[in-house]
């Protein structure tokens, strides 16, 4: 009789572990997708006191892309999307996404300046949002210049 009271005890109080088990791993997992949804909120988030000029993003995109493309003369068409403010780690960025035909499997770029410089880039993913960006042909060479009339 003792034996069987301590078997139910012992089956009654596995079954209270594996309940609260599924309750931690559906907490954990709530956490987790909160988390990724948030992410972009916050990335897109623009306070409202930065002072941040926009930039020539097309020419300082133009002198830096060999720093996040080095074979970028052999990866085909290259188009730019338009710029928007973002909050960086390393503070208000302005973002633009680039989109390299590499033979035929077209790759997103993030790149992310302040100033001059590009800050940061990555491979795009779902938060830059390039996926939503409409793109411009994009032209490396510099424009042409005037040729000087005279003597």
């Amino acid at each position: 009789m003792a034996t069987e009271r301590k078997s139910g005890a012992l089956a009654s109080h596995q079954g209270q572990l594996g309940r609260f088990a599924r309750c931690a791993h559906l907490a954990a997992l709530a956490a987790a997708l909160a988390g990724c949804s948030a992410s972009e909120v916050v990335q897109n988030l623009t306070p409202a006191a930065i002072d941040l000029p926009q930039p020539n993003y097309r020419r300082v995109v133009a002198d830096n892309v060999k720093a996040v493309i080095p074979n970028v003369g052999s990866v085909g068409d290259l188009e730019i999307s338009g710029v928007r403010l973002v909050d960086h780690l390393k503070g208000p960025a302005w973002l633009t996404c680039l989109k390299v035909d590499a033979h035929g499997k077209p790759q997103n770029y993030a790149l992310f300046i302040q100033g001059d410089k590009i800050i940061d880039s990555r491979l795009g993913i779902v938060i830059d949002q390039c996926y939503k960006q409409r793109f411009e042909p994009f032209d490396l060479s510099p424009p042409p210049t005037a040729k000087k009339v005279g003597p």
